[in-house]
């Protein structure tokens, strides 16, 4: 999660060089995920095995993108997948936030996670930087 949070806090930055850095950290980490440590069933572990398998896929993708706005796709890609991991394997790590931003993608709308409940909108950076709203939060930490 926190490699995806840099990706997320560079890009509202619009810092490129913060942006690989945690990409190839989230490939990483998305590549040595132990599956097989869960204690899960094993639908569970092999729907976070696909899972993982795209958001390192994506996370390569990302890197290879020059353009900021194409990273910006990529990071979408990344989230939607990062969402549904996260509930799947019910993550109990911090609480962390689902936040959207209706104007994304010519208004199509967009979704990130986020470590703060203040919105930080990695879709616009500096140009809009508190457009968005919190839509739902993720706390399993709780739930043992």
């Amino acid at each position: 999660m926190t490699a995806y949070l840099d990706i997320k806090e560079g890009l509202f930055k619009d810092d490129t060089v913060a942006i690989n850095k945690a990409a190839v950290a989230l490939q990483v980490a998305a590549d040595s995920l132990k599956v097989n440590d869960m204690k899960a069933d094993s639908l569970i572990k092999e729907t976070a095995k696909n899972y993982a398998a795209t958001i390192s896929g994506s996370a390569k993708g990302l890197l290879g993108e020059a353009d900021i706005e194409a990273k910006r796709k990529e990071f979408e890609m990344i989230t939607n997948v990062l969402y549904d991991l996260t509930r799947t394997v019910k993550y109990d790590g911090k609480k962390i936030y689902y936040q959207y931003c209706p104007m994304a993608f010519n208004n199509k709308g967009a979704y990130w996670l986020s470590g703060e409940r203040e919105i930080q909108n990695p879709y616009f950076g500096a140009k809009m930087p508190d457009c968005g709203s919190l839509e739902d939060s993720l706390d399993f930490s709780q739930k043992k």
